[in-house]
């Protein structure tokens, strides 16, 4: 049996060194920011959920804006199916963080090089949910809405960029599992018109998307004319409340997911371009 000081002083030694470690660990958890990340290629995306209002944040991250993301027809297409987007510095994002209020969640994901498209967001339909797609109102069966993205780095004249592509699009329930890492010229499901977003990253960029501030549809005349149109697609997304699982919570809250870039050599993604079907498309949902 181990004399009872030495068993005392081997313990003493233990909690030093579980002490030594836990303190290593709260260092680094704490000083890891996108910026420090640098270390691997690929895409790393930031989920915030805050309480704060749609109309606050679009004010705050268009205060951070650093340059615009599409042409002005395309960014007001994209408003119209309710996202806002905006490329913001990679300095900025612990105070733009910081903004959105103490009591919002964060959470970082690595999804690496993304040569084919990726599942990065979703959202279950609760049952008998309209939804608004392309100005129509629609109530999708058994179905589910998705944020899908693919990105890699790529040479240029000026020492690389992270070419990123995003797009919004409907699929049933029981592709969910295939629809994680799809194919790699479209994503999966029945793509949405006019979400198809295609920009190229420099180093020091954070793209940001979220929901945009839109009021209610006036319809007719006098003071009840005013009528709330069924949720836009980036409303429904990111303007209500979801788990992560993407079932529906009574906490309510609004997500912005930033896309931080890392870059440390150069991949040659699939040739083919998103296919965004035009305004005339049809979805597989029920009137």
């Amino acid at each position: 049996m181990m004399p009872l000081f030495r068993r005392a002083s081997h313990i003493a030694v233990l909690l030093l060194v579980v002490a030594a470690l836990q303190h290593c660990a709260q260092s680094v958890s704490q000083s890891t920011t996108p910026s420090m990340r640098q270390g691997s290629d690929g895409l790393e995306v930031i989920r915030w959920t805050t309480t704060t209002n749609t109309s606050t944040l679009e004010g705050i991250v268009v205060g951070f804006q650093t340059r615009p993301v599409m042409n002005p027809m395309a960014t007001e297409l994209l408003i119209k199916e309710g996202f806002l987007a905006a490329i913001v510095d990679q300095k900025d994002i612990a105070v733009l963080r910081e903004k959105l209020g103490s009591n919002s969640m964060d959470i970082r994901t690595n999804f690496g090089v993304l040569s084919n498209w990726r599942q990065v967001f979703h959202r279950k339909f609760p049952k008998g949910q309209a939804l608004s797609i392309n100005g129509r109102a629609l109530t999708p069966d058994s179905q589910m809405l998705q944020i899908s993205a693919r990105g890699w780095a790529t040479p240029t004249e000026s020492g690389g960029c992270f070419q990123l592509e995003i797009a919004a699009s409907v699929l049933p329930l029981d592709m969910v599992p295939a629809g994680l890492l799809t194919r790699a010229d479209r994503p999966s499901g029945e793509l949405i018109a006019n979400t198809g977003i295609e920009t190229c990253l420099q180093h020091n960029e954070v793209f940001i998307l979220l929901s945009a501030n839109q009021g209610p549809f006036k319809s007719g005349r006098g003071p009840g004319s005013e009528v709330p149109l069924p949720p836009t697609v980036g409303r429904f997304l990111l303007g209500e409340s979801a788990d992560l699982e993407g079932q529906e919570t009574p906490i309510k809250g609004v997500t912005l997911l930033a896309f931080v870039p890392h870059m440390s050599t150069s991949i040659e993604p699939a040739k083919k371009s998103v296919e965004i079907p035009s305004d005339n498309s049809t979805l597989n949902v029920k009137p």
